[in-house]
């Protein structure tokens, strides 16, 4: 889908994930995606943000949702459990199924929320993730046939707090007239 991206101003002072004051601006990709039944439309959006060379791998890392997390639980769940059936004895494995079933769910848990609890950001960073997300946005098409449209409302959340108040300095009039509105992530 082709959409215009809203004139937002990124301020380039500092760093929108750190802070440090060495940074450039960079193409940061965020997308937004939409589940319809059993379809879904994807929404990317074009952010210009400030990013230091050690926060730069964090603006491709997309933020983990409910059902990646979901995935991973169920992937590791599966491996574990793969891994006792293969090396279990088949004579006791009627007896012992239930055992190792309950044992794999156990130690999937514990291993997500391990892996999970490693992906988080090192000091001074704010998130292992992308910095700015957008958590809301409507859309406003000009015409049905071409699919372009334009961004009517959109709401953005940030990392770092003292990239907020910067960014809410540098966009006040959008965020008076209601277009944009931020909020801490």
């Amino acid at each position: 889908m082709q959409v215009e991206n809203p004139q937002l101003g990124f301020p380039a002072s500092f760093c929108c994930n750190c802070g440090a004051t060495e940074c450039k601006s960079e193409i940061q990709d965020t997308r937004i995606t939409r589940f319809f039944g059993i379809g879904r439309t994807d929404t990317t959006f074009k952010l210009s943000v400030p990013i230091c060379s050690g926060c730069q791998r964090t603006i491709r890392r997309k933020p983990a949702g409910f059902f990646s997390r979901l995935g991973v639980l169920l992937l590791v769940t599966g491996v574990i459990f793969g891994i006792c059936l293969a090396t279990g004895s088949t004579v006791a494995l009627p007896l012992w199924i239930g055992y190792m079933y309950a044992g794999s769910v156990v130690l999937g848990v514990v291993l997500t929320i391990l892996f999970y609890r490693l992906r988080r950001p090192k000091a001074p960073q704010t998130s292992f993730y992308q910095p700015v997300r957008i958590k809301n946005v409507r859309l406003q098409f000009t015409g049905l046939m071409n699919g372009e449209g334009q961004v009517g409302f959109m709401k953005l959340a940030f990392t770092n707090p003292d990239y907020l108040n910067a960014f809410v300095a540098a966009n006040q009039d959008a965020i008076t007239a209601k277009r944009v509105s931020v909020t801490k992530a």
